[in-house]
């Protein structure tokens, strides 16, 4: 496995994502649309400030369009998905949720109420989590004792080692979310994660995750946005590269090759009627149609370590 620089710096693209997240919020205030009203306490205090103005959110909105067509509604529908699969783990009593690449991930604190006993462990790399930490207490947001903070290195450092060290434990059910991650690793630690889901997790535990297809010269161009998307990636955000991907059509097969069965796929279509039809029954914007949604369970039938 190649070894990259461990990061130095707090991701730019979480606070990107979290960016949209806000106007997301700024703009539809629904459940659906636009739930996570804590995303802005991420943002720099300038951010803050000029978001106040509907002029300047609907011209940030529309920059970030052009630079990347579709992915502020991805982003938006990628928020809902995620946050079903959250909100059921906690109804459920899921004994452990572990967010890998946690980002500013703000569901164990605006769903606070619903724990009533998960433990939540948030892995990341230290930058980007001492930075979430300082912006949550500075935002005078309560964190849970539920929730455990794990510091990592995922290129570099034994997920299930840093795991165990944290508290988690094999035996119990766990959902993992893998949010807006894997297309940063390289092949070899994209399965090396999905390895330890499926041989270090409980039978019933899922990893629920998003995923870029394969493109190429010849067919990128039929994924609404995804020229854009790569062409940007490469120019404004060169230290975090776009590596992993699956061939469109084939997550399956990649998934049961990796020990995993597949509970659900969905596509940028699906995705989109899913997730961001308003209540008028009106699409509110194409996603970035190369960027898939999928989750899966470990395929053996009882569990062993």
């Amino acid at each position: 496995m190649n070894k990259r620089k461990i990061e130095q710096a707090p991701s730019d693209t979480a606070l990107f994502t979290a960016l949209r997240r806000t106007l997301a919020n700024k703009k539809y205030k629904t459940e659906k649309l636009g739930p996570d009203y804590l995303a802005e306490v991420f943002l720099p205090a300038h951010y803050r400030f000029f978001l106040k103005f509907k002029r300047v959110r609907e011209n940030t909105w529309n920059k970030l369009a052009g630079f990347m067509p579709g992915l502020t509604e991805y982003v938006i529908a990628r928020t809902a998905l995620f946050d079903g699969f959250f909100i059921t783990a906690l109804k459920d009593k899921t004994p452990q949720i572990v967010l890998l690449g946690a980002g500013y991930d703000s569901r164990a604190y605006r769903f606070a109420n619903l724990n009533s006993g998960s433990r939540i462990y948030e892995l990341d790399a230290a930058p980007t989590q001492n930075r979430k930490i300082k912006c949550l207490k500075s935002a005078h947001v309560r964190i849970p004792a539920e929730v455990h903070f794990v510091p990592i290195d995922f290129i570099n450092e034994s997920l299930g080692g840093t795991l165990e060290k944290a508290g988690y434990k094999n035996t119990e059910r766990t959902l993992f979310i893998w949010e807006g991650v894997s297309y940063y690793l390289d092949l070899d630690s994209a399965k090396t994660t999905l390895d330890f889901v499926s041989r270090s997790s409980h039978r019933d535990s899922v990893i629920a995750f998003d995923y870029m297809v394969l493109t190429n010269e010849e067919n990128i161009h039929k994924y609404y946005g995804a020229s854009e998307l790569m062409k940007s990636m490469k120019e404004h955000h060169a230290n975090e590269q776009l590596m992993f991907s699956i061939k469109d059509g084939e997550a399956r097969s990649f998934l049961e090759e990796n020990g995993l069965r597949m509970l659900e796929h969905l596509d940028s279509e699906a995705i989109e009627q899913k997730f961001l039809m308003d209540d008028n029954g009106s699409l509110i914007g194409h996603m970035a149609g190369n960027l898939r949604f999928t989750c899966a369970s470990p395929m053996k039938d009882d569990f062993s370590k």
